[in-house]
């Protein structure tokens, strides 16, 4: 009987149409109902879950590729900054090539004026070395022979020399300007061979940051296309998440109303209190879920007291005569409302509540009390009543504190 009591108030979500609306205002919830709205509620919960650990993944994937999204972008960044100045060593290198082949150009042109300037030079001394072979003007016989004094021979033959020391030097100049010139040349050459290999080397890095950028590119973009479908993900999920979540709170009200419904049929199968209190195994239980719930760390004299409450409400002609009348009462105890008994009744009371339960329906109370507050609730709600200049809780009351509990009647 105590298992099939407690599927009656297992609590949860439940996929179904709500009890009190199939029966109507005084409906009477079945057996089946219950067990139905037990496995459906399990299936709810399982379905809610699933869909937080799924929204949970997807939104690990997406900051897991925004992290990647975010390393490509600044690799593009860097690649496009090696890009600039690779492109600004090209430039200065160009510079340096025309100012180079300048040079070149104006070496060149040195060059043909020296050589024109040498093959000048060779020319007359050839004429002039031809001149004096023709007319003898080598021979000194001759020019000793054909001068009228010792005084013009000897100056005849220094002129020659003269002439001959001025060809000789001129050619060894032209020579070695000529020489200085072409081993000038050589350098530069040289020089602008080394400039257009290093401006093919730049090119050459230019065009594989080139690639690296498109492919870096590409990559980016598939990144930033799965985070879009990440984001899509997430926001579906959040939207079944929302929907499902204002069904939760929809049946729970239902499943209340379904509770309530079967307590009013609970407390209608018992008959009026009458000195004594005979009960079964399903209301010990339901009385030893409600202490669980509001006093189970209250030590055994404060779970005996929210026992002695519900039977001295029992007893009352003020209250339900009945255990589940009491505890199912309309806003009399909040773990009621909360669905906190249902979940106790459906792991089964602890076995120190149960007996608190039993001692209390077989007469061995504590208080006479029919209320019970916390004793800071109790003392706050003196406070704010006093302080609005009426008569205090405390002073309109009479009561005696149990542990955390205030339990009480009015005077």
């Amino acid at each position: 009987m105590g298992e099939c009591f407690r599927k009656r108030f297992i609590s949860g979500l439940a996929l179904v149409v709500a009890v009190c609306l199939c029966f109507g205002s005084s409906a009477q919830a079945s057996q089946s109902e219950v067990d139905r709205l037990k496995e459906e509620s399990k299936n709810a919960t399982q379905k809610v879950d699933d869909i937080k650990n799924k929204k949970q993944e997807a939104q690990d994937s997406k900051n897991q590729l925004q992290g990647q999204a975010d390393s490509l972008a600044g690799q593009i960044s860097n690649l496009n900054n090696q890009i600039s100045a690779v492109t600004g060593e090209i430039s200065e290198t160009e510079e340096n090539i025309a100012l180079v082949e300048a040079d070149l150009e104006t070496l060149n042109d040195e060059l043909d004026k020296i050589q024109k300037s040498l093959d000048v030079q060779k020319k007359a001394m050839k004429l002039r070395i031809k001149y004096m072979y023709e007319n003898k003007t080598t021979n000194t016989l001759v020019n000793y022979m054909e001068c009228g004094s010792m005084a013009e021979f000897l100056q005849r033959i220094e002129y020659m020399a003269q002439i001959t020391s001025y060809n000789q030097k001129a050619i060894e100049k032209f020579e070695a300007t000529q020489s200085a010139l072409e081993e000038k040349k050589a350098e530069v050459e040289e020089k602008n061979k080394q400039l257009s290999a290093y401006q093919s080397d730049l090119q050459s890095k230019r065009s594989q940051l080139g690639s690296l950028v498109g492919s870096t590119t590409s990559a980016l973009n598939t990144t930033n296309g799965q985070i879009a479908d990440a984001q899509a993900a997430i926001e579906e999920l959040e939207r079944q998440q929302k929907e499902a979540e204002e069904y939760e709170k929809k049946i729970q009200k239902q499943y209340l109303d379904a509770q309530l419904a079967l307590a009013q049929k609970l407390a209608g199968e018992h008959g009026s209190y009458s000195g004594g209190y005979s009960t079964d195994d399903e209301e010990t239980l339901l009385l030893a879920a409600l202490i669980q719930a509001e006093a189970d760390n209250q030590g055994e004299a404060g779970r005996l007291a929210v026992g002695s409450v519900v039977m001295n409400r029992v007893a009352s002609p003020k209250f339900p005569n009945t255990i589940a009348g009491v505890i199912y009462s309309p806003g009399q105890f909040a773990p009621v409302t909360s669905g906190r008994v249902a979940m106790i009744l459906a792991n089964g009371p602890n076995s120190g509540c149960q007996y608190a339960a039993s001692q209390a329906i077989s007469g061995n109370t504590n208080t006479d009390a029919l209320f019970f507050f916390t004793t800071s609730y109790a003392q706050n709600l003196h406070d704010r009543q006093v302080a609005e200049g009426k008569e205090g809780f405390l002073d309109r009351t009479e009561g005696v504190t149990i542990n955390a509990h205030y339990f009480y009647n009015y005077k």
